[in-house]
C-alpha cells in the first residue's frame, strides 16, 4: 500500500507543523488533558448506567418482575 500526501506550505508553516516547539508541547498537553477528561466522563457515565441496570429495584431484574 502506498500513500501520498501533498502539503503546500511556506517554510515557516512547515516549521510550525513538523519541528518540535513550545506550541506543539502546549497543544499536546491540552489535547491530552481533554482526552483524559473525556475518557473519565465516559467511564463515570458507563459505571452509572451499569449501576442503574444492576441495582434498580423496579427494573426488569427487580421487584416488578417478581410480583
Amino acid at each position: 500500500m502506498n500513500v501520498r500526501i501533498d502539503i503546500e506550505c511556506t517554510p515557516e508553516e512547515f516549521k510550525e507543523l513538523f519541528i518540535p516547539s513550545e506550541k506543539q508541547a502546549e497543544f499536546a498537553a491540552s489535547f491530552q488533558q481533554a482526552m483524559m477528561k473525556g475518557m473519565q466522563q465516559a467511564m463515570v457515565d458507563s459505571m452509572q448506567e451499569t449501576f442503574k441496570q444492576q441495582f434498580n429495584p423496579f427494573g426488569p431484574q427487580g421487584r416488578s418482575g417478581r410480583d
